[in-house]
């Protein structure tokens, strides 16, 4: 339990200027004009002054970890073992190298300044490991020693913003309010130049069923994502060992040469669909445009590359970490 945790504030920022219109009711920093839409920024108190950045103790956050183990040795040669990890943490924020960082790479749908708690960046909530390994030695020749092991555990912590600065704090890390409908959002027409290549009807269509096909944003129609409220999907790796010791005696001590043949991701050698992570496509999947003369927040919901829409949260990631590797190894163990 945090007793006297860190958390900033900039003092330099001006009370707010209202909220829009329309059903996000986040406090804004924009004088708008009544008969153009047009915005300006008002979000220094001393103009000179680009930040200054007060450090307060807040009693928010906490974190918990619960593990639980089982492990058996079947015979002389058999050897298995299971533990689960499920945690949580919470955070008004998780650090950073200056105090004006820290601030600023909060994600917020609020006040800038309040201690806002939500999910840590560094909560893997639920991880488990197994492992399952099998030795015969023989005629005190030598030892063959087999096994496997699996490591699962969920996702990596994100959150939704927009794509610029929807609040006028001159941030951009204003987390998105989730539309309900169609009503629940202006989007704009995508234009090039005179010509619509992206109408605001077919952007709310592609959006709509981008929201609906994301397990997260789904569940929050109507509602601000929170911070780190998104996860990327779990994963798991099966990894595969075998180990050929041949012992030597050498002045009246056994030694050991061993051999060993391991394989990383062993699954992914198996299956190309196991053991692969996955990447976000785009996190900030709407973008802020401005407002119109009644405050309205205008956005538009781009394409994701050329004219194809965005449809999937995830791709299916090339890194090396997504592949099988494999390696061979030679020791020499002395007694």
């Amino acid at each position: 339990k945090d007793l006297n945790a860190v958390y900033h504030q900039n003092i330099n920022l001006p009370a707010s200027n209202g909220v829009p219109a329309g059903s996000d009711k986040r406090p804004i920093f924009y004088t708008i004009n009544p008969t153009t839409g047009a915005r300006t920024a008002v979000n220094r108190i001393n103009t000179n002054i680009t930040d200054a950045i007060l450090m307060k103790n807040t009693n928010e956050g906490y974190s918990y970890f619960v593990t639980a183990k089982l492990e058996k040795s079947f015979s002389n040669n058999f050897f298995a073992s299971l533990a689960y990890t499920r945690s949580d943490a919470r955070s008004i924020n998780d650090g950073g190298s200056i105090a004006a960082s820290i601030w600023r790479d909060r994600s917020i749908s609020g006040d800038p300044n309040a201690d806002a708690l939500s999910y840590s960046n560094f909560l893997i909530k639920d991880r488990l490991i197994a492992g399952l390994t099998y030795s015969k030695e023989y005629l005190k020749f030598g030892k063959t020693t087999v096994g496997l092991f699996y490591e699962y555990q969920s996702g990596n912590r994100y959150s939704n913003i927009y794509s610029g600065d929807m609040n006028g704090d001159s941030q951009t890390n204003d987390l998105m309010y989730i539309p309900k409908d169609a009503s629940d959002i202006k989007l704009v027409d995508i234009r090039s130049g005179t010509t619509v290549t992206y109408s605001a009807a077919a952007q709310w269509a592609d959006l709509e069923k981008y929201i609906n096909q994301d397990e997260y944003l789904s569940t929050r129609k109507g509602m601000y994502a929170e911070r780190n409220g998104n996860v990327t999907p779990s994963r798991g790796q099966l990894d595969f060992s075998i180990k050929q010791d041949f012992f030597v005696n050498l002045k009246g001590k056994r030694n050991t040469i061993q051999v060993s043949f391991d394989v990383f991701n062993f699954g992914n050698m198996i299956n190309s669909d196991w053991g692969v992570f996955r990447n976000i496509n785009r996190s900030s999947f709407l973008t802020f445009q401005g407002f119109d003369k009644d405050r309205n927040p205008l956005f538009t919901f781009p394409y994701l590359t050329g004219t194809t829409p965005l449809t999937s949260t995830y791709n299916t990631s090339n890194s090396i970490g997504s592949r099988w590797q494999a390696q061979l190894g030679l020791r020499y163990i002395f007694n």
